[in-house]
């Protein structure tokens, strides 16, 4: 049995990433575990741990937005997770974001497939410990702002890119009859 829990956290606010060590080191699973916390604050950090690494994680906690690294085409916390889901299959991942922007989260749930994804507006410290303990117990965790989410796909109520930029576009108060200057539809 292994006696370590290898943990990966990338987040470009130090504060954050210290909070997650905090919480990792009282998780019910890992109290019998020695633990290893492995930290980084942005794509290119995390790229340099994650290809060096000899000994996979057993979980990574990455957030949706951390400086880029376009010399490897790494643009976000969403590129870093496909490179540990690539390089280390067996590696649980938790997404943080504070987006809620559906595109966005319906492409981190459809490429990704995290074992965890958590909207960081929606959860105080508590709830991140149950959603990391279920992921590390092989649950799946979402938040609510994510399983709400995933609620209005299985009702059917899904967007196109167009609809997304339609929406967009009135959120920043241009008018119904100015959006064919913007997108490629007929005022109709």
């Amino acid at each position: 049995m292994k006696n370590s829990l290898h943990v990966l956290a990338i987040d470009d606010h130090v504060v954050v990433l210290e909070g997650y060590l905090s919480i990792f080191k009282n998780l019910e699973i890992a109290q019998p575990h020695r633990l290893k916390f492995t930290k980084a604050t942005d794509c290119k950090t995390g790229y340099e741990v994650i290809v060096n690494q000899t000994e996979p994680f057993d979980v990574a906690v990455i957030d949706y937005s951390i400086p880029n690294f376009p010399d490897k085409k790494l643009f976000s916390g969403e590129d870093i997770a496909m490179l540990v889901r690539n390089r280390m299959p067996k590696c649980k991942i938790i997404m943080m974001t504070m987006h809620k922007e559906m595109d966005i989260m319906e492409r981190i749930l459809d490429k990704v497939k995290p074992e965890g994804f958590i909207n960081k507006s929606d959860c105080s410290t508590d709830e991140l410990i149950d959603g990391f303990n279920k992921v590390m117990k092989n649950e799946v965790y979402h938040s609510k702002t994510v399983s709400d989410h995933i609620k209005r796909i299985e009702k059917g109520i899904v967007f196109d890119a167009i609809d997304l930029k339609i929406i967009q576009l009135l959120s920043k108060g241009i008018k119904n009859k100015n959006l064919e200057k913007y997108i490629p539809l007929s005022s109709s």
